[in-house]
C-alpha cells in the first residue's frame, strides 16, 4: 500500500521525537561515564561535560583498590541471585493461589497482601522481628528474607495469571494431573513474560539494596556493594571537608568522579541483564495455546 504524504510527515516526525527521546536518555549516562574518566581539578571548575580536556583513572584506582569491593560485589551477586529466583518462586505460587478462582480463601488472602501496601508496622518493629525474633542479625538471610515478597509485584502475577485460559487447566486435570503438576509444567512455561519482568524488578530491588545491610549488618565481610560504595563516598567526602579550600583542588580526593564511578560500577551488570530479558517483555507465548 503506497503512503500519502502526510502518512511520511507523521512518520518523520515520530522517528524524530523517538531519536530525541533516545538522546534525552542516552546524553545523561555519557555525562557519568565520561565524567568519572575526567580529572578532578576540571570537574570542580568547569563541571561535567562531553569533550573534557583532560582524562583520569584516578576515580576507579580509588574504588578499586580495596578487597572490600570485590567481596562486596560477591556479596550482592549472591543475594541477587539467590534473593530473586526465591522469590520469584514464592510469589508466582501466592500470586496462582490468589488467582485461583476454586480457591475458598481467595478474598482473606487478597487483603493479607493488599494491606501491606498502605500500612506499614514502622521501622522498630520491623527490625526487632529481622534481629530478635528470626535472629538473622548479622547472616546474609538478612539481606534476602526482608525483600522476599514485593506485594505489587504479587498483584502483577495475579493480574497475568487471570488472562491465562482455564480449558489449559481443565485439560491438565482431566489428564490427571495435579495442582502442582499443573502449576509448573502448565502456568509457569506460558507465564515467562510475566516472570521475566517480575524477575527483572526483584533483581534490581535486590542489587541496589543498601538499607537492609546498613541496619542489619555489622559484620564488613557481608557488606553489600551497595553499601560499600556508599561509605567510600561519604568517606571521601569527609576527607575533603577537612581539608583547606585553598589546597582543596590539588590534593583532594577525587570525589566528583568517584561518584560518577560508583554510579557506573553499580549499574553495568543491570545494563548487561536487560537485554537478555528484554525478548520475554514483546513475546506473548499464550497466544496459539489453545485452539478453538
Amino acid at each position: 500500500m503506497k503512503q500519502t504524504l502526510s502518512d511520511r510527515l507523521f512518520s518523520v516526525f515520530a522517528y524524530a521525537v523517538l531519536i530525541l527521546f533516545t538522546l534525552f536518555c542516552i546524553l545523561p549516562f555519557l555525562l557519568m561515564v565520561i565524567g568519572s574518566f575526567t580529572e578532578e581539578s576540571e570537574l570542580i571548575v568547569n563541571g561535567y561535560t562531553l569533550f573534557p580536556k583532560s582524562f583520569s583513572i584516578a576515580a576507579y584506582k580509588a574504588l578499586l583498590h580495596s578487597d572490600a569491593l570485590y567481596n562486596g560485589y560477591g556479596i550482592t551477586i549472591i543475594i541477587t541471585v539467590a534473593g530473586t529466583i526465591t522469590a520469584l518462586c514464592i510469589s508466582a505460587m501466592l500470586a496462582y493461589s490468589l488467582a485461583n478462582k476454586r480457591n475458598v480463601l481467595q478474598t482473606p488472602f487478597l487483603l493479607f497482601c493488599y494491606l501491606p501496601m498502605l500500612f506499614s508496622g514502622g521501622i522498630i518493629p520491623f527490625y526487632i522481628v529481622v534481629s530478635q525474633w528470626l535472629h538473622l542479625q548479622n547472616t546474609i538471610w538478612a539481606l534476602i528474607l526482608p525483600l522476599l515478597c514485593q506485594p505489587f509485584l504479587v498483584f502483577l502475577l495475579v493480574s497475568f495469571f487471570r488472562t491465562v485460559p482455564e480449558e489449559l487447566e481443565e485439560a491438565a486435570r482431566i489428564d490427571g494431573a495435579n495442582e502442582m503438576r499443573v502449576f509448573f509444567q502448565i502456568i509457569l512455561p506460558i507465564s515467562k513474560p510475566i516472570l521475566a519482568s517480575v524477575g527483572l524488578f526483584y533483581a534490581l530491588y535486590y542489587w541496589n539494596d543498601w538499607y537492609m545491610g546498613l541496619m542489619f549488618i555489622d559484620n564488613e565481610k557481608l557488606f553489600p556493594l551497595q553499601l560499600i560504595l556508599r561509605r567510600m563516598v561519604s568517606n571521601m567526602e569527609a576527607a575533603k571537608n577537612l581539608i583547606p579550600a585553598s589546597a582543596a583542588i590539588s590534593t583532594v580526593a577525587p570525589t566528583y568522579g568517584v561518584r560518577m564511578a560508583t554510579t557506573v560500577l553499580t549499574i553495568g551488570p543491570i545494563i548487561l541483564l536487560y537485554p537478555m530479558l528484554q525478548k520475554y517483555f514483546v513475546k506473548g507465548l499464550t497466544v496459539g495455546a489453545v485452539k478453538g
